[in-house]
């Protein structure tokens, strides 16, 4: 009877159609290629202070948010840092997105690397934790940035986030959009998603 019930199940879900097409997943390599990170919640993108070839290239710079005018200092690359992380490097400057801050434990410290609300930066390019990120797709080509050596997000400031000149910070992960980020390749301007 089992049996009969089982041969009957497979009949009728061959001849109705219902038999489930594999979508054939595409996996973009993130490598290689130019972005722009834009913020879901205000479609801002990470930029450091200046324009284009003038913009900072001072080890402690602020990143920030600004409208897309696509300066140099707009540019970011992925380079591979092992275990799945990425150094974020701003192209006009070959230098990595950095938390602002001493290392957990040093005395006379007015912020650590790992608290939340640290200052996001730029900083000469070197192989410390806190300059290493990892992506994680939380929505289709929307993504959470992760500090390795915080385990803090990226994350611009909610009190400012209309403004051009908004602060970029890391912070604890609580979902909102100002949390989210997209990927959008320079060259096609599409967007990056697994």
């Amino acid at each position: 009877m089992k049996k009969a019930l089982l041969i009957f199940t497979v009949l009728l879900i061959s001849v109705s159609g219902f038999s489930q097409k594999r979508k054939k997943r595409v996996k973009l390599d993130l490598t290689g290629r130019n972005y722009y990170i834009r913020c879901v919640a205000n479609q801002k993108y990470l930029d450091i202070p200046g324009y284009g070839h003038r913009a900072s290239k001072d080890n402690g710079a602020d990143v920030q948010l600004w409208n897309l005018d696509k300066g140099m200092d707009r540019r970011v690359k992925f380079i591979p840092a092992g275990n799945g992380y990425y150094h974020i490097r701003f192209q006009h400057a070959k230098m990595n997105m950095d938390v602002h801050g001493c290392y957990s434990g040093e005395w006379f410290c007015g912020t650590y690397k790992d608290e939340k609300g640290a200052n996001v930066q730029i900083w000469s390019a070197g192989s410390s934790k806190p300059q290493e990120w990892k992506l994680d797709q939380i929505n289709p080509g929307e993504f959470r940035i992760i500090n390795r050596y915080s385990g803090k997000v990226l994350d611009a400031n909610g009190h400012r986030l209309d403004n051009n000149g908004c602060e970029v910070q890391q912070w604890d992960w609580h979902g909102g959009d100002n949390q989210l980020w997209e990927l959008v390749d320079v060259k096609t301007g599409h967007r990056y998603q697994l």
